[in-house]
């Protein structure tokens, strides 16, 4: 009798699927965030993200992230790229999800700082001439939409819609953007 039970759960487990629990509190996330601004050339405006979350009850979490993000704007037919580096910090609410918790709908808020470089701490252009706004800390604050679906029980898929708010510097102060992440739970 044992070897016949042996045998049958054998078989069976294969097709069976066992869900772990998920957005328990307290779990922790690494997630990698990779998107582009609402402009038209998206090779040179674009942001990369690392971002470490901490679950919470009822699916929402707090997060701490670095951030860099790269934006191109033009003087005549002159490229001057802004490259800004972040430190943020914030809070998630989970909105609404399915009762599996496979796909959920978040919100979230968040407050920033950094620095921003602009065209390299190059002042003058090649036709002579000079940019007013020079390179310096920024601070702002933002929002954003996650949709996220759990592609196993410890790999996240996130897509993203944020919008920032940055004070401190006089080029493309509102930035909205989207992107694409992966978060892996610890």
């Amino acid at each position: 009798m044992k070897k016949i039970l042996s045998i049958f759960l054998m078989v069976l487990l294969p097709f069976t699927s066992i869900l772990a629990q998920r957005l328990l509190p307290y779990q922790k996330g690494l997630q990698v965030t990779a998107g582009m601004f609402s402009n038209d050339q998206p090779k040179d405006n674009y942001f990369v993200n690392l971002e470490l979350t901490q679950n919470h009850k009822k699916g929402n979490y707090h997060f701490f992230s670095a951030e860099y993000q790269r934006r191109t704007t033009f003087y005549t037919e002159n490229p001057i790229p802004i490259e800004t580096y972040l430190l943020s910090g914030g809070y998630s609410f989970h909105v609404i999800g399915l009762p599996n918790k496979i796909v959920n709908l978040n919100s979230a808020v968040e407050a920033s700082g950094g620095y921003q470089l602009v065209n390299h701490n190059k002042l003058l252009l090649a036709d002579g001439s000079q940019i007013n706004n020079e390179s310096s800390f920024v601070y702002g604050a933002g929002g954003r939409l996650t949709l996220e679906t759990y592609l196993t029980n410890f790999i996240i898929l996130s897509l993203q819609a944020r919008a920032k708010y940055v004070w401190g510097t006089n080029f493309n102060q509102f930035r909205p953007s989207a992107g694409i992440g992966l978060r892996f739970n610890l």
